[in-house]
């Protein structure tokens, strides 16, 4: 299996300049950066470096205090590679500096590949969550140690993986130690007769400054929930949540963050056939005394919308997708709703339900009244309890760490 894939990969290779002159065309690639994932780049003959290498959003955030941490030492060169235009958003304004740089990740195929490592030759190279990419993986263990952070396999994953054994084993046995952010990961990788696991708890949990953007002016509201990373497949469901509630109140907002920003306009469909009374983040960012949707159309609003409501429910889980990370909202103390499907992250909504931080909706129906039961308070508590755990996963995560850089 892994030689087919490396045949195809290499068929492919003649192919992807012009794959990616489509995908700017419908803009998702960047322009002016894209010949960064043909193994191209600006920048070089930098030593010391250490290579951070991440999906998209989720996975560069889950990392964002451990990169912060290692920027303080001067004398290394922190690489930071990600596949997303959303992913590179957030390293430009989070995590530029002088000694820290970010580039869009090679494409998999081998001359690609080799093309990357011969210019950044990393001396440390760690891959985010569940990036396994064949020839990446195979070509950076020759060039340097190899770590799997804070990885995770959903059950989805590991059921296709199974069919082809061996050759996953192959692949993992690449890294010289995966970190795993939960138990349920460890078995399935036990599995496969992977060796060299470790466990320090998961780095989502760690906690990160909650800073007011204020790219919303919101006022003279009273009764308020957000429905975050909504799938296009749930939004009746939002909808008709938000129906209820506005029956229940004289005045009631509620916000709609949805998952794929390229379905706004079906969105909007729903909403007028609904003959409901909404307004888009894009057309304005002042919301005062407005009762009715507000449809967060942009990236970087969430910030906001979690200081100012009380109740966030998670997307996701009311289809069979595996739900989204609830720990972002939880910072600004919001109580957590979710669906049954949040296989995605069981160990972390396991922790939650038991702290009384996050409950589980298993009938869609039943969504409205769970909101009206959160609304009116924000859970205090939740702070400290992410303080002293991320404090703990923190210590643990750089002390390994610290040990395969110096």
């Amino acid at each position: 299996m892994r030689f087919i894939y490396l045949i195809i990969s290499i068929v492919l290779h003649p192919f992807l300049f012009f794959f990616l002159q489509l995908r700017i065309i419908k803009k998702k690639e960047d322009k002016f950066r894209f010949k960064e994932k043909l193994g191209q780049t600006k920048i070089k003959n930098i030593q010391n470096v250490i290579w951070f290498h991440v999906a998209s959003l989720g996975e560069i955030k889950s990392i964002y205090p451990v990169i912060k941490h290692y920027q303080k030492n001067r004398s290394l060169k922190i690489l930071v590679t990600s596949v997303t235009q959303s992913s590179y958003k957030f390293f430009e304004e989070k995590l530029k500096s002088d000694n820290t740089f970010h580039q869009y990740a090679p494409l998999d195929t081998p001359y690609i590949v080799k093309k990357f490592l011969n210019n950044w030759q990393p001396q440390l190279s760690i891959f985010v969550e569940s990036e396994i990419w064949p020839n990446l993986i195979a070509e950076s263990s020759k060039v340097s140690k190899l770590i799997l952070l804070n990885c995770r396999i959903s059950k989805n994953s590991f059921r296709k993986w199974k069919f082809i054994k061996k050759t996953f084993k192959k692949i993992m046995s690449h890294f010289s130690f995966i970190t795993v952010q939960n138990n349920e990961t460890a078995e399935f990788l036990n599995f496969f007769e992977i060796k060299n696991i470790k466990y320090f708890g998961n780095l989502k949990f760690v906690q990160v400054e909650n800073k007011k953007k204020e790219l919303i002016q919101i006022k003279n509201i009273k009764n308020s929930w957000a429905a975050m990373s909504i799938h296009f497949e749930e939004i009746d469901h939002i909808l008709n949540t938000h129906e209820k509630l506005v029956s229940y109140y004289k005045s009631f907002l509620t916000f709609i963050i949805p998952r794929h920003l390229n379905k706004i306009n079906e969105i909007e469909v729903k909403m007028q056939n609904l003959n409901i009374n909404y307004q888009k983040i894009s057309d304005t960012n002042v919301i005062d005394n407005f009762n009715g949707i507000v449809l967060v159309d942009k990236f970087g609003f969430a910030d906001d919308v979690f200081q100012f409501v009380n109740c966030v429910f998670m997307g996701g889980s009311f289809i069979d997708h595996g739900g989204q990370n609830p720990i972002e909202p939880l910072r600004y103390g919001c109580n957590i709703l979710s669906g049954k499907y949040i296989f995605n992250f069981t160990e972390i909504y396991n922790n939650l339900e038991k702290k009384g931080f996050a409950e589980l909706i298993m009938n869609p129906k039943n969504l409205a009244e769970k909101v009206q039961n959160k609304i009116n308070h924000k859970r205090k508590d939740s702070e400290q309890y992410l303080k002293l755990l991320s404090e703990d996963i923190m210590k643990k995560n750089i002390s390994f760490l610290d040990s395969q850089i110096y």
